[in-house]
């Protein structure tokens, strides 16, 4: 096998292995309404995915230090697959739907950053393999498979439950979940285990002593908080604005799952132009600047539901560019602001914040749907307040930048 054919192989692996990632997060407004939950219910539902990742990314890197992340893969695939088809066999609530998202989470963290380093330690076998130029390559079509994964989970959960129930198209994204463990195991050759003294561990002081990394790993956590709360409560807001302008909406839009998946689709290219904008004007000016503008319009997000259905797809389009401009840039600061002798510690950190404040996001959103809707009803002034939240704590993204990362502009 030759290394693009690795790169590409590895990248659709990820896509198809974190397919149920955005399955529940698609079907809100069915869940909802099929088990009579609060919105805040269905944010704890939403958040437990990323808490299961944020509990276990750590462990599932370390394991990666012992032996081949090949197998780590495998074992995620099994979690996330599994218990998506589980899901679609046994969930009928809160509960139980709870625990199975947090199981597929724990997949996940077993997935995504062990599939790349399943990828880099193999191109690291070719001549010239692990050349910077390369590494580069493959780790930014990696990466970029992320978005791809996403949109994709929004259309074919989506498309699966118009047309089967939400149970078949469950069923279905968990089996296609599985199947790249399949291929992991039948096509990638295993490698000698890492060589590793005594017992894996993470020291964490390093990193909280490092002000300039801590800086990017606190706005990466209001990035997270902001992007999951946004794609949580994305297709229950295209339902009300939909039904809203229902005698206004051209015949040809497609329903509010495929108008999901479209602009989370969006994400992939932001981030790559976000991260050129950066290298241009400097990183943590850039970042500034986008993480402010994007906290501003989240924060009049929910109030745009008064626009013409057409201004506010433009409108969420433009959003979710300037939700995703930041992200590679922020992990790329991290990486850069990072002390070399402490610098696993270092991502490990910045992705369990980052993914611990995800939990935050879609819960804290519910909450206040919650608190707003009795006050106000359903309209475009409850949803105003309630999606404003995404605002306000993206807002701690570029004054994390601004206060922590002084001491070293990347």
């Amino acid at each position: 096998m030759t290394p693009r054919r690795l790169i590409l192989l590895l990248s659709a692996l990820g896509v198809f292995g974190i397919l149920p990632n955005s399955s529940f997060p698609a079907l809100v407004p069915d869940f909802i309404q099929a088990w009579s939950l609060t919105n805040a219910e269905a944010g704890w539902i939403a958040g437990m995915y990323y808490l299961g990742y944020m509990a276990c990314v750590a462990t599932a890197m370390l394991l990666t230090d012992r032996i081949d992340a090949k197998w780590v893969f495998i074992t995620g695939c099994l979690l996330a697959g599994g218990s998506t088809v589980v899901y679609a066999m046994l969930a009928d609530g809160f509960w139980s739907a709870m625990l199975l998202r947090g199981i597929a989470g724990i997949g996940h963290a077993a997935i995504y950053m062990p599939g790349l380093r399943a990828l880099t330690d193999r191109l690291g076998q070719f001549p010239g393999g692990s050349g910077p130029a390369l590494q580069s390559r493959a780790v930014t079509l990696y990466t970029a498979s992320y978005s791809v994964s996403i949109a994709a989970s929004f259309t074919l959960t989506g498309l699966l439950a118009e047309w089967f129930g939400w149970r078949i198209s469950f069923g279905v994204v968990g089996a296609l979940a599985l199947l790249p463990g399949i291929v992991t195991w039948m096509m990638l050759s295993d490698l000698p285990p890492p060589k590793a003294e005594g017992k894996p561990r993470l020291d964490w002081r390093p990193v909280f002593r490092n002000r300039a990394a801590l800086g990017y790993i606190v706005a990466y956590g209001a990035h997270g908080f902001e992007l999951m709360a946004m794609r949580t409560w994305l297709t229950a807001f295209l339902v009300f604005a939909l039904a809203r302008e229902a005698a206004n909406t051209p015949s040809w839009l497609p329903g509010p799952t495929l108008l999901a998946a479209f602009i989370t689709l969006i994400g992939l290219p932001a981030s790559l132009l976000g991260n050129e904008v950066a290298l241009k004007v400097g990183r943590r000016r850039a970042l500034i600047v986008i993480m402010s503008i994007s906290a501003l319009l989240g924060m009049v997000y929910g109030f745009m539901s008064a626009l013409p259905i057409l201004w506010l797809l433009l409108f969420m389009c433009v959003y979710f560019i300037f939700i995703c401009g930041d992200s590679g840039s922020l992990t790329a600061g991290m990486m850069a602001a990072a002390d070399p002798a402490a610098r696993g510690a270092t991502m490990a950190v910045h992705s369990i914040f980052g993914f611990g404040a995800s939990v935050l996001g879609p819960l804290c959103v519910g909450l206040a749907l919650d608190a707003v809707f009795p006050v106000f009803g359903h309209g475009v002034l409850a949803w105003g307040l309630g999606l404003a939240v995404m605002g306000f704590g993206a807002a701690l993204g570029p004054l994390a930048l601004w206060w922590w990362a002084r001491e070293k502009a990347a």
